[in-house]
This record gives structure tokens, sequence and C-alpha cells, in this order.
């Protein structure tokens, strides 16, 4: 019976509002999470959608230009003042850090960080949940405990996940800290180191992962009332309760075709309104290009390029440049990654190339955030 109301849910975009459903939407504010659930929840326009989120979500979502949304209700997990300067201050804090340790170092230092977000939102939705009834729970992928949450609901439950990893057990699939090549994965021997070096790395910080994870099941809140032990240990571990789970962004190049009737690939969100509903130097540009000519290159927000990988990629986008008269780059940078492109272009000799780069109606360089 789950499975058919979950069916429906995705297939019944365009009934009338009347008969649409009641859905509530839970997510961290970091823009990897939040971006594409609020694109789901746009797509869901004849559904009553309740959105709860952190207010430095703002950042990267312009809630208010989306007037289309008529049954769309935004709900800020902590919505006094000085949330939103807090949180973006906590966010750069994290970015930092990330920075300058390792990624296992970066972890134990966000989980805690992360925690405390994770417990907010819990809290308000929880509190939520007692007044009002919600006929599907949609949860980004670092909400833990969302299928405990919409079994107590009595829910369908739905994960939204952006992008999927890659299994670092299968022997066939490439460990992407490995280092393998194409045609070492196609022999035996190497596919088992494959394998092993997932092991060796997992007994290394077995420990630290202890921690995160102990981090992780002590965040959640207990709320007096009728979900007052949903979120236990036990509970959170044994509810067996099936959750749809949607994700964005293969762990590939390749479309991946999941074996699991509970596990569906989207695709990436392109929300071409968000150009026609903004006037800035960016969209000008943009509409200034012939129709599928700009290539879209997005460096991440926490990522590092190390300079000798910066300078193969933008070697590379320049020669494509010059054999592609009629394409255009938009190249999206954020923190350390714009000084090193800044240090390739400063170190460049090859003047073709250079000239290339330079030219600002080929290539837009954005060093931040782009919607």
């Amino acid at each position: 019976m789950a499975y058919l109301r979950l069916l429906f849910f995705l297939i019944l975009a365009f009934i009338p509002e009347s008969l649409g459903f009641n859905v509530l939407m839970i997510s961290i504010g970091a823009a990897g999470h939040v971006v594409p659930m609020f694109e789901l929840a746009k797509g869901m326009k004849n559904h009553h959608v309740t959105f709860i989120t952190e207010s430095y979500a703002q950042s990267y979502i312009n809630f208010t230009s989306y007037p289309n949304l008529s049954s769309f209700r935004l709900i800020y997990s902590n919505d006094s003042t000085d949330a939103f300067i807090d949180q973006k201050k906590k966010e750069k804090e994290i970015v930092e850090y990330f920075i300058n340790h390792s990624l296992f170092d970066s972890l134990a230092y966000m989980i805690p960080r992360l925690g405390i977000s994770i417990s907010t939102l819990m809290n308000k939705t929880v509190h939520l949940l007692m007044v009002e009834q919600f006929d599907v729970i949609i949860g980004s992928s670092v909400i833990f405990g969302i299928n405990a949450l919409c079994k107590e609901a009595k829910a369908s439950c739905v994960i939204q996940i952006a992008e999927q990893q890659l299994d670092l057990f299968n022997f066939n699939q490439p460990n992407s800290f490995s280092l393998l090549s194409s045609t070492q994965l196609t022999e035996l021997k190497y596919r088992v180191y494959n394998v092993a070096f997932a092991l060796r790395t997992i007994v290394y910080v077995f420990k630290q992962l202890i921690a995160i994870f102990y981090t992780i099941f002590q965040s959640f809140p207990r709320v007096p009332g009728p979900f007052y032990e949903t979120f236990t240990l036990k509970n959170r571990l044994f509810t067996k309760s099936k959750c749809l789970q949607l994700f964005n962004l293969p762990p590939t190049l390749y479309s991946p075709s999941s074996s699991h009737h509970w596990t569906k690939y989207l695709g990436a969100f392109v929300d071409e309104s968000s150009i026609d509903n903004t006037d800035n130097d960016l969209t000008k540009w943009i509409k200034s290009k012939p129709l599928n000519s700009v290539v879209y290159v997005a460096f991440g927000s926490t990522g590092i390029i190390e300079l000798d990988r910066m300078k193969n990629l933008i070697k590379g986008l320049a020669a494509f440049l010059l054999q592609t008269d009629t394409a255009s780059v938009l190249l999206a940078f954020s923190n350390i990654n714009y000084a090193q492109y800044q240090t390739v272009l400063n170190e460049m000799t090859n003047n073709e190339y250079r000239r290339v780069l330079l030219n600002n109606q080929r290539v837009k360089v954005e060093p931040g955030f782009v919607q």
C-alpha cells in the first residue's frame, strides 16, 4: 500500500491541487542538499509542500522569486535574526577547515556541527508532526532516522540523495582514491587491490568512524510527546520501514541502472526559469550566447584542485575553445580554487591559450556560488 502511495506521488504531477498530497520536506541548508530538494519541490507544484530547512539556505535559493508555488510553505529551523549570520559563519569555518585538513579529520570536525543542525531541524519537524498529518515525508540523505520518523508518523518515506557514491567493495567499480586506470580495472589482481585499499582505509580510521557515528546517534532530539521514542538507537538501527531513494548525480559518467526497485535515478535538475527571472551580469552573458553553446564547469564548495591538475584542466579547456569557436565556458570557483586558477593563468606561456581564456566573451569566471 505504501508503495502505491509513493508511485502516485511521483507520477501524478498534473492532478488538481485539491487532490494533491500533503508533503513534508526536510533538508539542511548546505547548497548540495537544499538546492536539489527545492528543485524537487518546484516540480510538485500541484501538491501541498511544507519545506523545513535552515535560514542560511537563502544564500543559495531566492525563495521569494517563485510566485507559482501557491501551495508552498517555508519554515526555518531557527528564524531568529542572528541565525543566518551565525550559520554562514559556521559554514565558512567548516570550508576553511576542509581546505587545510584531510578528509577524515574534516569529517570528525564537521559531524558534531552537523549533529547540532540535524537536532534543530528534527525538533522543529517533530513539533510540526504533533499538530499536522502528512502523506509523504522527504528527507535529504544526511537527515538520519527519516525511516523511523516516517513509520511513527504513518507517512510514506522518500530519501533525496544528491549524489550516489560508488560501492567501495564492488570488484568491478573504481575506488576514486586508489588511482587505478581503466585498463587495470580489467585485471583481477588490480580489482582485488581496489577492495583491499578500501578495507585498509576503513581499518585505519575505525576509531574515528566509531566516534563520528556515535556523535550522529547522540544528536537526535527527545521531544516529550508521541515521538519521544522515535530516535532511540534501537529504532534508528532496526526500523524496517521501506524508503524510496531518489538520486540526481550518478557516480560515473554513465547513468546507473539500479537493480533495487526502491532506488530511482532522476538525473540532474535544470531550472531554466531562474535565468528568465534574474537580471544580472551573469544571466545577461548567458542569454547573449547561442542555444546549447555554454559549457558549465563547477569545482564544488569544498573540493580542492591541486595546482598541477588545475593546469591540465585549464589547458584542456583552452584547447577545446580554440577548436570549437562557437562554444563558451562558464567557470564557477570557490575558496582556494579561484586562487589556483589565477596562478595558472598568470604563469601560462602559451599565448593562444592565454588570449582565449582572457576573452570575457568566451570565458566567464564566477568566484563563488552560481544559482
